[in-house]
Protein backbone atom coordinates (compact mmCIF):
# COMPACT_ATOMS: atom_id res chain seq x y z
CA UNK A 1 0.00 0.00 0.00
CA UNK A 2 1.36 3.27 -0.83
CA UNK A 3 2.24 6.09 1.49
CA UNK A 4 -0.29 8.36 0.07
CA UNK A 5 -3.40 5.25 0.62
CA UNK A 6 -1.72 5.40 4.13
CA UNK A 7 -2.38 8.51 4.57
CA UNK A 8 -5.73 8.91 2.66
CA UNK A 9 -6.78 5.78 4.91
CA UNK A 10 -5.72 7.59 8.77
CA UNK A 11 -7.33 10.44 7.61
CA UNK A 12 -10.67 8.89 6.94
CA UNK A 13 -10.06 7.34 10.83
CA UNK A 14 -9.56 10.63 12.16
CA UNK A 15 -12.85 12.38 10.62
CA UNK A 16 -14.55 9.30 11.17
CA UNK A 17 -13.64 9.67 15.05
CA UNK A 18 -14.28 13.42 15.26
CA UNK A 19 -17.77 12.55 13.83
CA UNK A 20 -18.44 10.23 16.34
CA UNK A 21 -16.54 12.04 19.62
CA UNK A 22 -16.77 15.40 18.82
CA UNK A 23 -19.97 17.65 19.00
CA UNK A 24 -20.88 19.03 15.18
CA UNK A 25 -18.42 21.73 14.17
CA UNK A 26 -21.57 24.27 14.92
CA UNK A 27 -21.29 23.35 18.67
CA UNK A 28 -17.46 23.89 19.09
CA UNK A 29 -16.01 26.96 20.62
CA UNK A 30 -13.64 29.41 19.08
CA UNK A 31 -10.45 29.41 21.60
CA UNK A 32 -9.07 32.94 22.07
CA UNK A 33 -5.58 33.42 21.40
CA UNK A 34 -3.33 36.40 22.94
CA UNK A 35 -2.31 39.31 21.13
CA UNK A 36 0.78 39.56 23.44
CA UNK A 37 3.43 37.27 22.25
CA UNK A 38 5.34 37.26 25.67
CA UNK A 39 2.13 35.75 27.18
CA UNK A 40 2.16 33.15 24.39
CA UNK A 41 5.61 32.64 25.32
CA UNK A 42 4.43 31.95 28.65
CA UNK A 43 2.02 29.69 28.26
CA UNK A 44 3.56 27.62 25.39
CA UNK A 45 6.45 26.85 27.53
CA UNK A 46 4.74 26.14 30.60
CA UNK A 47 1.58 24.17 29.24
CA UNK A 48 3.64 21.01 28.02
CA UNK A 49 2.91 17.87 30.11
CA UNK A 50 0.92 19.61 32.75
CA UNK A 51 -2.90 20.08 33.35
CA UNK A 52 -3.85 23.33 31.93
CA UNK A 53 -5.15 24.88 35.62
CA UNK A 54 -1.53 25.17 36.60
CA UNK A 55 -1.01 27.17 33.36
CA UNK A 56 -3.54 29.74 34.17
CA UNK A 57 -2.74 30.24 37.22
CA UNK A 58 1.07 31.29 36.23
CA UNK A 59 -0.30 33.39 33.75
CA UNK A 60 -2.88 35.06 36.69
CA UNK A 61 0.25 35.74 38.72
CA UNK A 62 1.90 37.21 36.00
CA UNK A 63 -0.79 39.42 34.90
CA UNK A 64 -1.08 40.55 38.40
CA UNK A 65 2.78 41.05 39.23
CA UNK A 66 2.39 43.20 35.71
CA UNK A 67 -0.47 45.13 36.76
CA UNK A 68 0.80 46.22 40.23
CA UNK A 69 3.73 47.58 38.27
CA UNK A 70 2.11 49.44 35.85
CA UNK A 71 2.52 47.61 33.21
CA UNK A 72 -0.27 46.23 30.34
CA UNK A 73 0.54 42.20 30.23
CA UNK A 74 -1.34 42.00 26.98
CA UNK A 75 0.69 44.36 25.45
CA UNK A 76 3.88 42.65 26.55
CA UNK A 77 6.44 41.08 23.98
CA UNK A 78 9.26 39.24 24.59
CA UNK A 79 11.17 42.03 25.46
CA UNK A 80 9.01 42.80 27.70
CA UNK A 81 8.77 39.08 29.64
CA UNK A 82 12.97 39.27 29.44
CA UNK A 83 13.20 42.66 31.47
CA UNK A 84 10.54 41.29 34.12
CA UNK A 85 12.63 38.10 34.60
CA UNK A 86 15.80 39.70 34.91
CA UNK A 87 13.97 42.50 36.96
CA UNK A 88 12.57 39.65 39.60
CA UNK A 89 16.56 38.51 39.63
CA UNK A 90 16.55 35.58 37.34
CA UNK A 91 14.83 32.44 36.61
CA UNK A 92 14.54 31.41 39.91
CA UNK A 93 13.41 34.54 41.47
CA UNK A 94 10.58 34.64 38.54
CA UNK A 95 9.51 30.86 39.24
CA UNK A 96 8.86 32.11 42.95
CA UNK A 97 6.51 35.16 41.61
CA UNK A 98 4.43 33.18 40.05
CA UNK A 99 4.59 30.16 41.98
CA UNK A 100 5.58 27.88 39.97
CA UNK A 101 8.81 25.50 40.20
CA UNK A 102 8.13 23.07 37.33
CA UNK A 103 11.16 21.64 35.03
CA UNK A 104 10.70 20.93 31.25
CA UNK A 105 11.39 17.48 31.81
CA UNK A 106 11.74 15.60 35.21
CA UNK A 107 15.50 14.18 34.11
CA UNK A 108 18.12 17.07 34.09
CA UNK A 109 15.15 19.52 33.13
CA UNK A 110 15.74 23.15 33.39
CA UNK A 111 12.95 25.57 35.19
CA UNK A 112 10.34 26.51 33.03
CA UNK A 113 11.03 29.92 34.20
CA UNK A 114 14.60 29.51 32.64
CA UNK A 115 12.79 28.41 29.26
CA UNK A 116 10.39 31.07 29.00
CA UNK A 117 13.63 33.74 29.55
CA UNK A 118 15.71 32.05 26.90
CA UNK A 119 12.71 31.55 24.19
CA UNK A 120 11.80 35.04 25.07
CA UNK A 121 15.34 36.50 24.42
CA UNK A 122 15.67 34.74 21.15
CA UNK A 123 12.19 36.10 19.69
CA UNK A 124 13.33 39.45 21.12
CA UNK A 125 16.63 39.14 19.29
CA UNK A 126 14.72 37.91 15.72
CA UNK A 127 12.80 41.58 16.01
CA UNK A 128 9.53 39.34 16.87
CA UNK A 129 7.63 41.32 18.96
CA UNK A 130 3.79 41.27 17.69
CA UNK A 131 1.68 38.17 16.20
CA UNK A 132 1.30 40.48 13.27
CA UNK A 133 5.22 39.69 12.87
CA UNK A 134 4.51 35.84 12.52
CA UNK A 135 0.93 36.49 10.54
CA UNK A 136 3.36 38.01 7.63
CA UNK A 137 6.34 35.28 7.95
CA UNK A 138 6.86 33.14 5.00
CA UNK A 139 7.45 29.38 5.71
CA UNK A 140 11.92 29.64 5.62
CA UNK A 141 11.34 32.44 8.53
CA UNK A 142 9.25 30.45 10.61
CA UNK A 143 11.22 27.19 10.15
CA UNK A 144 14.41 29.57 10.88
CA UNK A 145 12.09 30.29 14.36
CA UNK A 146 11.50 26.52 15.10
CA UNK A 147 14.96 25.86 14.72
CA UNK A 148 16.12 28.39 17.15
CA UNK A 149 13.05 27.81 19.61
CA UNK A 150 13.60 24.07 19.43
CA UNK A 151 17.74 24.54 20.95
CA UNK A 152 15.97 25.40 24.46
CA UNK A 153 16.20 22.80 26.73
CA UNK A 154 13.09 20.62 26.26
CA UNK A 155 11.72 22.26 23.39
CA UNK A 156 13.26 20.21 21.04
CA UNK A 157 9.74 18.17 20.16
CA UNK A 158 8.65 20.95 18.70
CA UNK A 159 5.10 20.73 20.39
CA UNK A 160 6.04 24.27 22.44
CA UNK A 161 6.94 25.71 18.80
CA UNK A 162 3.49 24.62 17.33
CA UNK A 163 1.47 25.83 20.97
CA UNK A 164 3.26 29.39 20.35
CA UNK A 165 2.44 29.65 16.56
CA UNK A 166 -1.21 28.31 17.65
CA UNK A 167 -1.73 30.84 19.99
CA UNK A 168 -0.47 33.64 18.32
CA UNK A 169 -2.60 33.14 15.51
CA UNK A 170 -0.63 30.79 12.83
CA UNK A 171 -2.72 27.82 11.59
CA UNK A 172 -1.31 25.39 13.84
CA UNK A 173 -2.35 22.65 16.43
CA UNK A 174 -0.30 21.82 19.48
CA UNK A 175 0.10 17.93 18.96
CA UNK A 176 0.79 17.04 22.79
CA UNK A 177 -0.25 14.10 24.40
CA UNK A 178 -4.60 15.07 24.42
CA UNK A 179 -4.14 15.25 20.19
CA UNK A 180 -1.93 12.03 20.09
CA UNK A 181 -3.72 9.90 22.43
CA UNK A 182 -7.34 11.03 20.15
CA UNK A 183 -4.96 10.15 16.95
CA UNK A 184 -3.86 7.24 17.97
CA UNK A 185 -7.25 5.77 19.31
CA UNK A 186 -8.48 7.04 16.00
CA UNK A 187 -5.89 4.56 14.24
CA UNK A 188 -6.33 1.50 16.68
CA UNK A 189 -2.80 2.03 18.24
CA UNK A 190 -2.04 1.58 21.68
CA UNK A 191 -1.57 4.91 23.27
CA UNK A 192 -0.51 8.68 22.63
CA UNK A 193 3.69 7.44 21.66
CA UNK A 194 2.37 5.38 19.17
CA UNK A 195 1.55 8.26 17.00
CA UNK A 196 4.72 10.76 16.54
CA UNK A 197 4.04 14.49 16.82
CA UNK A 198 4.17 15.17 12.92
CA UNK A 199 2.21 12.49 12.17
CA UNK A 200 -0.92 14.01 15.18
CA UNK A 201 0.00 17.52 13.48
CA UNK A 202 -0.35 16.54 9.74
CA UNK A 203 -3.54 14.45 10.16
CA UNK A 204 -5.23 17.21 12.27
CA UNK A 205 -3.91 20.24 10.26
CA UNK A 206 -5.34 17.92 7.20
CA UNK A 207 -8.95 17.31 9.31
CA UNK A 208 -9.63 20.78 9.82
CA UNK A 209 -9.02 21.77 6.06
CA UNK A 210 -11.39 18.58 5.31
CA UNK A 211 -13.97 19.62 8.15
CA UNK A 212 -13.92 23.44 6.90
CA UNK A 213 -12.87 24.51 10.42
CA UNK A 214 -9.87 26.21 11.80
CA UNK A 215 -7.00 24.10 12.64
CA UNK A 216 -7.23 25.87 16.07
CA UNK A 217 -10.89 25.00 16.36
CA UNK A 218 -10.78 21.03 15.86
CA UNK A 219 -7.50 21.15 17.83
CA UNK A 220 -9.42 22.45 21.00
CA UNK A 221 -12.51 20.21 20.46
CA UNK A 222 -10.48 17.54 20.26
CA UNK A 223 -8.47 18.60 23.63
CA UNK A 224 -11.99 19.55 25.43
CA UNK A 225 -13.03 15.91 24.37
CA UNK A 226 -9.70 14.30 25.80
CA UNK A 227 -9.97 17.11 28.76
CA UNK A 228 -13.21 15.62 29.84
CA UNK A 229 -14.24 13.63 32.87
CA UNK A 230 -14.44 10.28 30.98
CA UNK A 231 -11.19 10.74 29.57
CA UNK A 232 -9.22 11.91 32.81
CA UNK A 233 -8.03 8.70 33.84
CA UNK A 234 -6.75 7.53 30.54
Amino acid sequence: MSSSQLHDDALRAILAAVETLLPSPDRWETPGGYASVGLAIIDSVWSIGVRYQSVENVIARYRTERLAGGDDPDADGPGDVRRFIEACGGAEAFAERVGNRQRTSTTNGILKAEAVLHEARILEDEGVELPADLAGAGQERLDDLQRRWSTVAGQGSGVSWRAFAMLVGLPEVKPDRMIRRFVAAALGRPGATAVGVDEARGLVLAAAARLGVSPRELDYAIWAYQSGPKRASE
